[in-house]
């Protein structure tokens, strides 16, 4: 390789990471603390371009103490899809990799090196997500397989829980501890840390604009799996996730979060599967009534709630 090729590489941006944040300040400077550090770690070209969507001031604390990160202020609260799009469309063009991270999820000094060469050892790998570790120290679920009716069927009756059954389903979301236990290839990983080859950005757009937040990551990797890419779930190296962090202390917040989980895939499910939505309709409603039937014997009036809100929303 000859010096000008040398220096063209030497060049090229490595990663463009795109966060979006909405009034959690100060857990996204410690995003930004910690992501700085695995940066400093890789030695290459990284952008981080931030989509503030609040007001809580975190767009001028970056303005004066980060300045080395791509501020977009919306003037809206545009929710992750659309945040995430906003992203795309200002990083540069020729990144080899792309990385959508949450503010809740902090990664570690070898995260970026570590994320880097598993791509470079696994060459049909082209999106990845890692391990992810709760503050309470257990690895949270954060992959699975692609929803069909079958498996939202048995997800929403709560028979994909049950011991054998759960094994022998390819689960929109597994919960079993073996599956997370080893290297996979998988139909979805979840969004808090999603890395992806610069290619499969270009080829399938960005997400869809239809999801305000949640279930929008499920989506985009249908059309990557549907474009002939292959997702890959790996434990090898892992990150924190606070998981939910703007939501933790508001039941207000964290039954909007639960509904918008359901009517996501209700979205997803009518989006791919239009012929056979009127049954797909049938049995998410009869698994939203005996929900709603079971929580109220358990005296739980917010999961009620919840399941009460959605039932009138799809």
């Amino acid at each position: 390789m000859n010096k000008q090729s040398l220096l063209l590489r030497s060049k090229q941006m490595e990663i463009s990471v795109i966060i979006c944040t909405y009034n959690t300040k100060e857990i996204t400077l410690s995003c930004l603390d910690k992501l700085k550090e695995s940066i400093n770690f890789l030695k290459k070209r990284v952008e981080v371009i931030l989509i503030d969507n609040g007001n809580d001031g975190t767009g001028r604390e970056i303005k004066n103490k980060y300045t080395w990160v791509k501020l977009i202020e919306p003037k809206e609260n545009t929710g992750f899809a659309k945040g995430n799009n906003l992203g795309i469309k200002v990083a540069d063009k020729n990144s080899k990799y792309y990385l959508f991270l949450n503010t809740d999820a902090f990664v570690n000094r070898d995260t970026l090196s570590k994320s880097i060469s598993f791509m470079d050892i696994n060459n049909e790998c082209s999106v990845l997500g890692c391990k992810l570790k709760l503050d309470d120290g257990s690895t949270q679920p954060s992959a699975g397989y692609l929803p069909t009716p079958l498996s939202v069927f048995t997800w929403m009756l709560g028979i994909d829980l049950l011991p054998i059954i759960s094994h022998l389903l390819n689960q929109f979301h597994p919960k079993f501890k073996e599956f997370f236990m080893k290297d996979r290839r998988v139909g979805w990983v979840m969004g808090a840390f999603l890395f992806m080859r610069g290619e499969v950005v270009a080829t399938t757009h960005g997400f869809d604009e239809n999801f305000f937040m949640y279930t929008e990551e499920v989506e985009l990797c249908k059309r990557i799996n549907d474009a002939g890419y292959e997702i890959w779930y790996t434990p090898s190296f892992e990150i924190t996730h606070l998981d939910k962090s703007s939501s933790k202390s508001d039941p207000e917040k964290l039954r909007k979060i639960a509904k918008n989980e359901i009517v996501g895939v209700v979205y997803f499910l009518k989006k791919y599967y239009p012929n056979r939505i009127y049954l797909i309709m049938f049995f998410i409603k009869l698994g939203l009534i005996l929900r709603l039937i079971a929580f109220f014997v358990l005296g739980d009036k917010n999961r009620m709630r919840t399941y009460l809100e959605t039932l009138k929303e799809i």
